[in-house]
């Protein structure tokens, strides 16, 4: 649907559009927010594709630090300038799934001064925004960092539920354009595939100068961290010898470094954070260093970072620095990242190495990170996420079969939406769906046991019970309650795999008790 508007409300929009693109234009000026050739076309590229008005999501794939913000602020000005179609002002949203007030801060400073309040992060989404964009028509949602928070039971489907984004008549009726930014989209690049005709992605290729964390490793500029905590759990002590060789490590780093320079270390939480700084002491000696974390009277590192040490200073890092935040790197020396035994790769590569990305590199800071998880990401970054035989581990993927990369389910599932057709390779829409009906749960138990317990995830159907009136209730998409044979058969897509599947009591009359049925639904696994 194309949303119409009358003589009056055209003239306002106008008014409004141009005080927007004036100040984009003044933050240009200012070198505040400047949009440089890759976010200019990457944006066009964009609108070009929501002129076909079956889209409503795009997923934008970018290198971190590549200028994301940039070019959401260059499709900002360019939906504005769209000659096709007229968008309210305040009908355009940045959001984000991240808890995090230097993501805030940051992107609220780069973006036009009449959209600040529309910049919106996890704090205020079920409450600021769900209540602002219901029943709106004609709206820009752009979400950053999509990773976070996407998981099936977290905010970001929570607040699309609210919004009433789980149908897709609704989408299309409201003309509803989601556009998503990441540089690592997990399992939801692969759940938003099954969008088929309603969805696509875009890859925005990097502007000159641009330091990769593929370029870091080229110029051997990228060492395997290892245990800075050295803590043994059964004994009560630290490992001094393998301390003392992990941290004269980095020393031996520090050394070929001319000038003075801040050296960032991410150490684990609680008390062995403090127990990493004391390693540091004992090898190293007399250390200047500094903490940064949620306690310590640090606003903004940069506020640091941009002065020049006068002597070698450690910055002792819990729980920050994990994605979006920019950082002044003229003065870095060494970035170490927490070492873990089975680490995250999208948090890897979103974390310390993710901010010595971008286009002020100062040719010598060296970072100690997960290596292959930065050699797995080459490999999606250059298949456009499509090979499938990456060993990629995140919180929305999951191995299955003889391939790695599908999800475990995020916000972008197309079964949670009301009309959607799955249409991916991924999707499990061609195959026959199976639905049984049983008068008992001991049936149900029966034929699980026989039929799919090795082809199923999990440990099969838990018995349920009555509520107080003696009526077995059901849940979906959160709303528990009675439910007929009909609504279970009309709703029997929803959240359905491949490996997975659903059971449900149900009523052919939901007024006689006699009338239950219980359903076990699945796709054939034959």
């Amino acid at each position: 649907n194309t949303v119409k508007y009358d003589k009056e409300q055209q003239v306002v929009m106008i008014l409004q559009k141009d005080i927007i693109l004036k100040q984009i234009e003044v933050n240009e000026k200012k070198k505040k927010s400047i949009i440089y050739n890759n976010q200019e076309e990457c944006s066009l590229e964009i609108v070009s594709k929501l002129h076909n008005k079956e889209i409503i999501n795009l997923m934008v794939l970018a290198l971190t630090q590549s200028g994301k913000t940039g070019t959401m602020i260059a499709l900002i000005k360019n939906v504005l300038n769209d000659k096709t179609n007229l968008i309210p002002t305040e009908n355009i949203y940045i959001i984000t799934g991240l808890s995090s007030r230097e993501w805030l801060e940051q992107t609220t400073n780069r973006m036009p001064e009449s959209l600040e309040k529309q910049v919106i992060h996890r704090d205020l989404l079920s409450s600021k925004f769900v209540n602002d964009i219901k029943q709106k028509q004609n709206v820009l949602i752009i979400i950053d960092e999509i990773q976070i928070a996407a998981k099936e039971k977290q905010t970001l489907r929570k607040i699309f539920e609210d919004a009433g984004f789980y149908n897709k008549n609704y989408l299309l009726k409201n003309d509803i354009k989601i556009i998503e930014f990441t540089a690592t989209p997990d399992g939801t690049i692969y759940d938003l595939m099954g969008w088929g005709k309603h969805a696509d992605k875009i890859k925005m290729e990097p502007g000159n100068k641009y330091t990769s964390c593929f370029d870091l490793i080229n110029d051997n500029r990228v060492v395997q961290c290892k245990d800075l905590c050295g803590y043994n759990k059964k004994t009560g002590q630290v490992n001094k010898k393998l301390i003392s060789n992990n941290i004269n490590e980095i020393k031996k780093h520090i050394e070929k470094i001319k000038e003075p320079s801040y050296h960032i270390i991410r150490t684990p939480n609680g008390e062995l954070g403090n127990t990493v700084i004391s390693n540091f002491k004992t090898v190293m000696g007399n250390i200047n260093y500094k903490k940064y974390d949620k306690e310590s009277d640090i606003v903004d590192i940069n506020n640091i970072l941009e002065i020049k040490p006068k002597q070698h200073t450690y910055i002792f890092i819990k729980e920050k620095l994990r994605c979006s935040k920019t950082l002044i790197k003229k003065y870095i020396g060494i970035v170490y990242e927490r070492y873990t035994k089975s680490p995250d790769d999208a948090v890897v590569i979103q974390g310390l190495i993710g901010r010595g990305t971008g286009y002020d590199d100062n040719g010598k800071s060296i970072y100690f990170t997960n290596l292959e998880s930065i050699k797995k990401y080459e490999l999606l970054w250059n298949s456009n996420f499509d090979n499938k035989n990456v060993k990629w581990i995140s919180k929305t993927t999951k191995k299955k079969k003889n391939s790695y990369l599908h999800s475990k389910g995020t916000y972008n599932n197309p079964g949670l939406i009301d009309g959607m057709s799955e249409s991916s390779e991924d999707s499990d829409s061609k195959e026959r769906l199976v639905i049984k009906r049983f008068k008992s749960q001991e049936e149900i138990k029966t034929y699980y046991n026989t039929n799919l317990k090795s082809k199923m995830d999990g440990r099969g159907p838990n018995k349920r019970k009555e509520n107080n009136d003696g009526y077995f209730e059901a849940t979906i998409r959160s709303k528990t309650k009675i439910y007929s044979c009909e609504e279970i058969e009309k709703d029997s897509k929803y959240g359905l795999k491949r490996n997975n599947y659903r059971v449900y009591p149900c009523y052919r009359d939901i007024n006689d008790k006699e009338t239950l049925e219980f359903w076990i639904i699945h796709y054939d696994v034959n």
